[in-house]
């Protein structure tokens, strides 16, 4: 354990881990600021905009840019270029295709979900190109120049936010969605200067493109699935409820998805080390690093807890969001069992073995939707938190259980 805390690894989780938990948790950051100056209403579309985009990576993308960090081990430089630059002007014309047909179906929607819609197709394109730089990063081991990309983004976006605060009377959730989108814009920017300088001429290989999408294409079922279980009872809270109700469990869910924030710092850093040590063969050093693992989020849950039952009478004294300790104490545990799947999840990703690990996550996607069709008109907001807990524990298992045999595959 003391070889662990003083590794290049353990060193390269706190930078990525100060960076991410700042840019991935802002939602929960500015949380204690949106709930006074956002009704519920406006906070449920805030929500929406960012489940959203994330639909948008598997729909849009292919899920193409989770290739970049496991065919960074199997290309020489030159091929590897070619590869991102593909992934990426493949990206861009999915993106124009898509505002185009937006625009076509214009008539058929309503001004706030073309809105909607509009700046999510923008946020995708943006976030994704900078996405496939912060991975090279990530697999060249360097934390430095990712924490400079990421610390720029989350500094604008919140420098806009405060102006759009100030300037503006009336808050909506068009105003908190803005500073996101020009942010990641300006980002965008900055990664196409780097990749300049890293001489990445653009150039697309439609070979490239092949071996992506082979990779990735199974990762379309398994991450469509995997938004599914983290925000499809979004969409059927606000059909079998309303705005307001969706409001109250997204700020429930900000809270209890804390966990996420967490274990997503650690694994940008573990994800290119656990890559070596497999092809090394090195599976005590992995059981080791899951212990500590299991016993962090654990000791993470408890905290973020008893954080919460000491803050919340303040947060929500004068706001009309009505959130109970049983609904954050279910999403917490769901979430700590998610973070135990996304480790163990990762044998399958270096085995390349994705169509089994999406049938796992479709499954339990399916499970969820059942659920959350059964409970929510039942029990309300409290029935996502029960489906989240069950769907989440479900796939744990299946890929604990075949996690054997993807350790010596």
């Amino acid at each position: 354990m003391r070889k662990i805390l003083k590794s290049k690894l353990f060193k390269q989780s706190l930078i990525y881990g100060m960076t991410n938990a700042i840019y991935s948790g802002l939602p929960l950051i500015l949380l204690p600021f949106l709930v006074v100056i956002l009704e519920p209403e406006e906070y449920g579309k805030v929500d929406l905009f960012r489940s959203l985009s994330s639909v948008f990576i598997p729909i849009l993308g292919l899920s193409a840019v989770q290739s970049i960090s496991r065919f960074y081990f199997d290309l020489d430089e030159k091929s590897f270029k070619e590869f991102v630059s593909s992934i990426q002007i493949f990206q861009l014309v999915t993106s124009i295709f898509a505002l185009i047909i937006l625009y076509i179906f214009k008539p058929l929607v309503s001004i706030d979900d073309f809105q909607l819609i509009f700046f999510c197709i923008l946020y995708f394109f943006f976030n994704q190109f900078t996405e496939s730089l912060l991975i090279v990063f990530r697999v060249k081991d360097n934390a430095i120049h990712y924490l400079y990309v990421r610390t720029f983004n989350i500094i604008v976006e919140i420098g806009l936010l405060t102006i759009f605060y100030f300037i503006f009377s009336e808050f909506t959730w068009i105003l908190r969605v803005l500073p996101t989108v020009i942010a990641c814009f300006l980002t965008a920017i900055i990664a196409f200067l780097y990749f300049k300088r890293f001489n990445y001429h653009f150039e697309f290989n439609l070979s490239s493109l092949k071996k992506a999408l082979i990779y990735s294409l199974p990762l379309v079922l398994h991450m469509l699935s995997g938004y599914i279980l983290n925000i499809g009872d979004r969409f059927l809270i606000r059909y079998f409820l309303n705005d307001k109700e969706l409001g109250n469990y997204a700020v429930a869910y900000q809270i209890g998805v804390a966990i996420s924030f967490f274990y997503t710092s650690f694994n940008l850093a573990w994800t290119p080390t656990f890559f070596r040590l497999m092809k090394e063969k090195k599976i005590e050093m992995i059981n080791k690093v899951r212990i500590l693992v299991y016993i962090s989020m654990i000791c993470l849950a408890i905290l973020i807890l008893f954080c919460w039952i000491i803050l919340s009478p303040y947060l929500l004294s004068n706001s009309n969001y009505n959130i109970s300790l049983q609904i954050i104490f279910i999403i917490l545990i769901a979430y700590t069992i998610l973070s135990f799947y996304k480790f163990e999840s990762n044998f399958f990703m270096f085995n390349k073995n994705t169509k089994k690990l999406s049938f796992y996550t479709a499954l339990s996607a399916g499970i969820s939707i059942l659920l959350n069709i059964l409970l929510i008109p039942r029990i309300g907001i409290l029935g996502s938190a029960y489906s989240a807990l069950v769907s989440f524990s479900i796939i744990f298992l299946l890929v604990k259980f075949s996690k054997h045999n993807e350790e010596i595959a």
